[in-house]
């Protein structure tokens, strides 16, 4: 089956959520009851793993901090089989924080997990990248990239893919055949 995960500012009933909703037929997972800047990634990514524990074929879509939460989920559930991560901001080890004021710092310092960057996971990666996202950085898709030897698909358009929004559904069933 496949799953949504937003992104820090949106809710499963967002813009990308509702049309997945209605064009994939996918399942948008609510993984906060919180603000944003009060959520704890701990309790989301055990919201994530509860919805999707009893699926043997998980393909999850997670966007910016959904893309982390999204390869982080696949990290501790066999049964992600596939991800497309959508401008996924998945913090690399070495990051300077204070270079990051957009997000809480404590949820900046909950985001980065070495094993993201060590352990390859077991599923399919494919990454979507806005060429003009000034959101998340260049450098952390391309070492993630790089560690997961995971597919990138650029897309001229910015971090909310707001250019390409209507055709996310072609080209993610493209994806999926």
């Amino acid at each position: 089956m496949l799953y949504y995960i937003h992104g820090y500012q949106s809710t499963p009933d967002g813009d990308k959520g509702t049309l997945f909703r209605e064009k994939l037929n996918v399942k948008a997972i609510k993984y906060r009851d919180c603000e944003p800047e009060d959520l704890i990634i701990a309790d989301c990514l055990k919201r994530i793993s509860e919805v999707i524990q009893n699926d043997e074929n998980v393909v999850l879509i997670g966007s910016s901090l959904g893309g982390f939460l999204a390869a982080s989920t696949a990290l501790h559930n066999s049964n992600v089989k596939k991800l497309i991560l959508l401008n996924p901001a998945i913090i690399p080890p070495s990051t300077n924080l204070d270079d990051h004021q957009s997000v809480p710092k404590n949820i900046l310092e909950d985001m980065i997990d070495v094993r993201l960057f060590e352990n390859r996971l077991d599923a399919d990666i494919i990454i979507l990248r806005g060429t003009e996202d000034d959101v998340v950085s260049d450098k952390w898709i391309i070492k993630f990239a790089t560690a997961q030897e995971a597919t990138v698909k650029f897309l001229h358009d910015d971090h909310r893919f707001s250019r390409n929004l209507t055709r996310l559904p072609t080209i993610i069933s493209d994806i999926l055949k």
